[in-house]
């Protein structure tokens, strides 16, 4: 009975947001109180532990989630300020006229990049406002974001959802990466052509363009592949998403070899915040670089004896911001105007502050109690040989609650991993399809939601995003089910 009271969180959620117009920060906080009742009078979860749980899903809000919505959104307005924007705008539009194939270029190929480099909320918000300022209507300019925003990922803030799922699990990091990026391999590929028909509001699009978007498409996930397998998962999404890029600014060279070059002294001043955001992030992550060890990066809070990691420093969040200042001030943006935008940008974000501090708050409850386990175990128990079918939906739901495929695989990995051994298949490729799974959950979740909506002022909207997001999720999820079901057996048979 406490298996299926597990699911009552996950059916507020989906019920407020799905078939209401109450705003989400209402639904996750009224979801959050429900989750800590249930908690300690059904879970029997002491009260310390509950209220421990809730200060790190505050903390965890707010460094890196938060911190790094606020400089994603202020990152956006310095830009829109300095005319850096419109640089970057003109420039994609410069690579091909059509505003389907624009779409593509901004919301998959430069929100992958953004994904890759600092994750948590940028790769949805910077790219939902440059589709609005192409002319898209904010509902529409969102969910093409959300959709985008879903194989990146898994290789997300430098590979960081599958090193932890490895990290906890056990399993080999490399044989977790090439997993993720074969169950990701259909989807690198067809993505493309959903946001053009999704951009295309419905309308058949021209061959031309379904062509464009799929050799995108192709670049994408023959980089991811081959990156994965000779790389590791540090670089796959960065490389997958700029050589896409790429890819097909020569393909457009090749086919007008005449035409004037794209390239300017301008596109590169106008990306220098996200050219130093990029050095910064390879400089932090991927060097041992001893003068470095020489500050706190870190701040360690002991909490009921769990420790909770604090990077202050070198979160997304901190190098993100730092690069907008410094950029902003080499385009010439004055230090009275950085004041008024970083005010402007706290007005602008402060209702999805509450949606995500309560969703985390929620996540850690269920996790300290126990809750996200009893609902695991219990579809695990329900679906026996066909676990691998079920798979991939766990570790959505993971994403949907959390918001986060690192969170999910924190949440759910072992989970995959003992259940694939109990019922006889790869725990390898099981686990990583919670990471893949997690993909898709990524393009619901409430707090991706709130961010695309909270960038561009439409947070009464939110449950129309959701709405309309949500059939794009079950194609997605329903289809990597099959195709890790029936990967599972090949694998179990040989």
């Amino acid at each position: 009975m406490k298996e299926i009271l597990a699911f009552v969180p996950f059916l507020i959620l989906f019920t407020i947001l799905g078939f209401t117009r109450i705003q989400s920060y209402i639904a996750t906080s009224a979801a959050m109180f429900v989750t800590g009742v249930m908690a300690l009078f059904l879970w029997k979860t002491s009260a310390d532990i509950i209220c421990f749980s809730a200060l790190e899903g505050v903390i965890t809000a707010l460094i890196p989630i938060i911190w790094v919505i606020f400089a994603a959104v202020f990152t956006y307005f310095v830009s829109v300020e300095t005319g850096a924007m419109d640089e970057i705008k003109n420039f994609l539009i410069r690579i091909c006229p059509d505003l389907r194939i624009q779409a593509v270029l901004i919301a998959f190929c430069f929100g992958g990049f953004l994904e890759s480099i600092a994750g948590f909320g940028t790769a949805v918000a910077i790219p939902t406002a440059m589709l609005i300022s192409l002319g898209f209507e904010p509902v529409a300019a969102a969910i093409v974001c959300l959709v985008a925003n879903s194989v990146p990922v898994a290789f997300g803030a430098l590979g960081i959802p599958v090193i932890v799922l490895s990290s906890l699990t056990g399993l080999d990091q490399g044989l977790l990466t090439n997993h993720v990026a074969i169950q990701l391999t259909l989807f690198a590929f067809l993505v493309p052509l959903a946001i053009v028909l999704l951009a295309g509001k419905g309308n058949k699009p021209e061959f031309r363009v379904c062509m464009d978007s799929l050799l995108i498409g192709m670049a994408f996930s023959a980089i991811q592949l081959f990156v994965a397998f000779i790389a590791g998962p540090e670089l796959v999404a960065i490389a997958a998403s700029l050589g896409s890029l790429v890819f097909y600014i020569i393909i457009q060279h090749f086919r007008n070899p005449k035409a004037e070059s794209i390239l300017s002294k301008n596109i590169f001043m106008a990306l220098v915040p996200f050219i130093i955001l990029l050095a910064l992030v390879i400089i932090t992550r991927l060097f041992d670089i001893p003068f470095l060890k020489r500050f706190p990066f870190l701040i360690t809070l002991e909490l009921k004896g769990h420790p909770v990691r604090i990077d202050y420093l070198t979160t997304p969040g901190t190098i993100l911001l730092f690069s907008a200042i410094v950029g902003g001030f080499m385009q010439g943006i004055t230090l009275n105007k950085i004041s008024g935008l970083l005010l402007k940008t706290f007005l602008k974000i402060k209702l999805s502050c509450i949606t995500i501090i309560s969703i985390l708050i929620l996540a850690k409850i269920m996790g300290a109690s126990g809750m996200i386990t009893s609902v695991a175990k219990m579809i695990a128990s329900i679906s026996g040989v066909f676990f691998p079918l079920i798979a991939p939906i766990l570790g959505a739901m993971g994403t949907f609650v959390t918001g986060s495929d690192t969170s999910s695989n924190i949440l759910l990995g072992e989970l995959q991993k003992q259940t694939a051994i109990s019922t006889g298949f790869d725990p390898s490729w099981v686990a990583a399809s919670n990471t893949a799974g997690a993909t898709a959950g990524k393009m619901i979740s409430p707090q991706s939601i709130s961010v695309a909506a909270a960038t561009v002022g439409i947070e009464s909207r939110q449950n129309e995003i959701f709405r309309k997001t949500f059939l794009y999720c079950l194609i997605y999820v329903t289809v990597l089910g099959i195709m890790v079901y029936f990967g599972a057996l090949i694998i179990k048979n040989n």
